[in-house]
């Protein structure tokens, strides 16, 4: 094989591998017969997409939920602790006042801040669990954004008023 021939073949063979590439680079998703394509037909081909984060989704749901149930939880134990410190504070400063006062204030505070401090660190496991799925839930949307049929197929489905017709008006 002569420099000439080899040196076609490599060049030709660089210009076959970048045809996809550019190929690849202009692919804006679309396919024959989109705009054909009826709302049910549009969620049809958009479902595994969807799927694809079902599971992350319901996930971090149901730490959502958690968290919630938590929440309810430390506030109805923790609330006749908040209130009496509150109501010892408020006699203290109604009868008493000055120096005295201000001593009930700063220790309702302290317990306001204790019971805080307790309610975070009780939470922090599923915060973090949470935080963590959340990341997940965001780099899956991230990777689906970058996908340019499923961007084609949501463009078609706004366009066609599928997004509305799920909603009461």
């Amino acid at each position: 094989m002569t420099k000439a021939t080899l040196l076609c073949a490599l060049i030709g063979s660089g210009a076959l591998l970048m045809i996809p590439r550019a190929a690849a680079a202009a692919d804006d998703g679309a396919q024959p017969g989109d705009e054909a394509m009826s709302c049910e037909q549009l969620a049809v081909e958009m479902k595994p997409y969807a799927d694809s984060m079902r599971g992350s989704l319901g996930a971090l749901n149901d730490t959502n939920m958690q968290l919630l149930a938590l929440g309810q939880k430390q506030m109805a134990r923790d609330a006749p602790r908040v209130n009496a410190t509150t109501q010892a504070a408020g006699a203290t400063c109604g009868f008493v006042g000055g120096p005295a006062c201000m001593a009930a204030t700063q220790a309702d505070q302290a317990n306001r801040n204790a019971i805080h401090a307790q309610e975070a660190a009780e939470a922090k496991p599923l915060a973090d669990q949470q935080l963590a799925q959340a990341n997940t839930v965001a780099a899956q949307g991230k990777q689906l954004q970058s996908n340019a049929r499923l961007t084609r197929l949501m463009q078609l489905g706004h366009a066609k008023g599928c997004d509305r017709s799920s909603r009461a008006r």
